[in-house]
């Protein structure tokens, strides 16, 4: 078996990698943001010892999901008050003073960024569904039968159980199976691995409806295209009332 370690290095490299910039030594780190850009973390040496920091790339990278201030000062504040970190103008900062230090600190800062904008992505595409779903419960109730609609539906996949954000029951036994969809990956990829579980069951007749109120990236839509048709939020009373016609 041959050694993989030379491999392994090359790969790594780019982490190796230390540049002076206006705000400090730049350290790229293995931590990543919920963009997969990976986490730089500068220092300055600091009196007798370092100023280790995130340059602010927590609160840039959580802003670009969503822009919610308090959201991200709290994400900020509870990962700065894990790591025993502080805050300064929107970035994570630790001080040590001795080198002995530095490498805890450079860790302790690129994991506190990366959880922060993680902490605040997730809320806010948590709230983002929410409120689509909401608007598709009221379309469901103004367009088919109540009797017809199941909220939070499990169905047993082939690997697992996957509940759905709504199940119609369809005139001809079938059933039609909808998740809302946001605008970011772990949105997209958790309702693609949902559906495409439950099209190799041979034995379970189903439609699948991913639908949306924001605009999706073309690499997200030919990802769910695979497993789903996607419906635009406006479009989906009109396709509700032509799929119950067939």
């Amino acid at each position: 078996m041959s050694n993989a370690c030379d491999d392994i290095r090359a790969a790594l490299a780019a982490f190796e990698v230390c540049t002076e910039t206006e705000h400090g030594s730049r350290v790229t780190t293995h931590c990543l943001y919920p963009s997969f850009d990976p986490v730089n973390v500068f220092v300055a040496r600091f009196g007798g010892g370092f100023r280790v920091h995130d340059g602010g790339g927590a609160a840039r990278s959580a802003w670009t999901h969503g822009r919610d201030e308090n959201l991200i000062s709290r994400m900020l504040t509870k990962q700065a008050q894990l790591y025993r970190l502080k805050i300064s103008n929107d970035s994570l900062t630790a001080e040590v003073q001795s080198v002995d230090w530095l490498g805890s600190a450079i860790l302790a800062v690129a994991n506190a960024s990366a959880a922060a904008a993680h902490a605040a992505v997730d809320r806010m595409m948590t709230a983002t569904e929410a409120v689509l779903k909401d608007k598709i419960l009221r379309v469901l109730k103004e367009t088919v039968p109540p009797t017809t609609i199941a909220v939070d539906y499990e169905v047993a996949g082939q690997s697992k159980r996957h509940k759905f954000d709504f199940a119609v029951t369809e005139f001809d036994g079938s059933m039609l199976l909808l998740n809302a969809v946001a605008p970011h990956h772990i949105s997209v990829s958790s309702k693609y691995v949902a559906f495409s579980d439950i099209i190799h069951r041979d034995d379970v007749r189903t439609d699948r409806w991913a639908v949306h109120d924001k605009g999706l990236d073309a690499g997200d839509v030919s990802l769910l295209l695979q497993v789903a048709e996607i419906v635009p939020m406006q479009a989906l009373s009109g396709g509700l009332k032509r799929l119950m016609l067939q």
